[in-house]
């Protein structure tokens, strides 16, 4: 059997009555978040862009889509949501491996919608498309070297998407093999190396389309057409399409029971780059434990690894909220002044005068390790350094953010506020309350 239909038969063999109970409730609080990320970031002003011209191709369909005037089909509707999902950064986080649930789970909501799936339906494509697409990204995890020159998220994790509505489609794992070729021409090229100028691209790492694409893969192998069905093997799978320079095929075959990705995706508590949250953290626990404020600051210094100093530390001062939330000393500036960026950041802020002082106040260097500890083993490690007004030199060390598994805790309870009170401004408590409960 080849690579490609092992995949697939592993896919098309899951059950609901195999998925662990902690798993399962694990999957539940990764849609709620995902809902409420995708409530609140839908008002932005670049979701509201995309979301109009896709109401102007889509001419209605059953997949509802927050903040449209109408229902689309599926494949525009999850495109919409998605790049609500991603305006605010606040989705989950897998650490080098970017926001895996905004690949696929609008996908999961929209083409469950359109079907009438049940609950134990849509845990099950969750489930499939965080492990499917988590295990490509593993297993075509490219060199530090090259991945300085070529890296990408959706271009790999679209087969996330795919996975998921060929799940919610009950495919044959022939059928499911099929429409992964085909997913492959409609992939996004791993863009990121091009992504960190100014302004940045809104687009981000453009999940929307990574959504449409694998819908659009399923229902054209379900109308018949033909893919590649070993796209994933040998020395032109798709790993060397992807631009990678290596290749561990043994990680997308390990039985979903013998390791969880979903037990390692992340839980975000703050706006920004998932980069700068090490940075948020020790932040506020200076503040919270040696009662200094930035008035009281002469200056801080961030001790990083290399790729963080070169592209989250732009002296171009943000123009729009997205550049904001790749700015570190920006992201840290709002926490001194008492705007954690926790529910999302404002485009009032950026005027702000007594901000772009403080951040005058920031510097960023490298940390030496840092680098190797990043892309060996996946940390954000950081060292931030208060020097106040009377002396005192106050400083903090992290390696893995707040809500990562090893790092500070971030549970169920504070997951839930946070959907509180991303979705609740925009749809109001009771509305809110019955997708908690849903």
């Amino acid at each position: 059997m080849t690579l490609t239909m092992q995949i697939a038969k592993m896919v098309a063999d899951v059950s609901y009555d195999d998925i662990p109970a902690h798993s399962a409730e694990k999957l539940k609080l990764l849609l709620l978040d995902q809902l409420g990320c995708m409530i609140a970031g839908s008002v932005d002003r670049e979701s509201q862009r995309l979301r109009n011209y896709l109401e102007g191709l889509d001419a209605g369909g059953e997949a509802y889509v927050f903040g449209a005037s109408k229902r689309m089909t599926p494949p525009n509707a999850a495109h919409a949501n998605a790049q609500s999902v991603t305006m605010l950064s606040l989705d989950d986080s897998y650490i080098r491996y970017g926001h895996p649930g905004n690949a696929f789970l609008p996908t999961v909501l929209a083409v469950g919608e359109a079907l009438d799936a049940g609950g134990r339906d849509l845990i099950e494509a969750a489930l499939c498309g965080y492990e499917m697409s988590m295990r490509l990204g593993l297993s075509i995890a490219a060199t530090a070297e090259r991945d300085q020159k070529v890296k990408g998220y959706a271009s790999w994790q679209v087969f996330g998407a795919t996975t998921a509505a060929a799940k919610l489609h009950r495919l044959s794992a022939d059928k499911i093999a099929s429409a992964y070729g085909l997913t492959a021409l409609h992939a996004p090229p791993p863009f990121l190396r091009k992504y960190h100028s100014r302004p940045l691209n809104w687009l981000k790492n453009n999940y929307g389309w990574a959504n449409k694409a694998g819908i659009t893969s399923v229902d054209l192998a379900i109308a018949g057409y033909e893919g590649n069905r070993t796209i994933f093997d040998g020395e032109t799978g798709y790993w060397i399409i992807a631009g990678s320079d290596q290749f561990d095929p043994e990680i997308l075959v390990t039985p979903f029971a013998d390791r969880s990705i979903v037990e390692e995706i992340g839980f975000k508590p703050y706006s920004g780059c998932r980069w700068s949250h090490t940075s948020i953290d020790c932040v506020r626990k200076i503040m919270a434990e040696h009662a200094v404020d930035f008035a009281h600051l002469d200056r801080i210094t961030i001790e990083t690894a290399d790729e963080f100093v070169r592209d989250l530390n732009s002296d171009v001062w943000p123009e729009t909220v997205l550049d904001a939330l790749f700015n570190i000393p920006y992201l840290l500036a709002l926490e001194l002044h008492g705007k954690s960026s926790a529910l999302g950041l404002s485009e009032a802020d950026l005027t702000r005068q007594e901000l772009a002082k403080t951040v005058g106040k920031i510097s960023m260097s490298a940390l030496p390790g840092a680098e190797e500890k990043f892309f060996k083993f996946s940390m954000l490690p950081v060292r931030v350094t208060f020097f106040a007004t009377d002396g005192r030199v106050l400083s903090e060390y992290a390696e893995y953010p707040r809500g990562h598994p090893n790092g500070p805790q971030f549970a169920r309870k504070e997951v839930v506020e946070k959907f509180f009170g991303l979705s609740t401004p925009f749809i109001g408590r009771f509305k809110a309350e019955q997708l908690c409960e849903g």
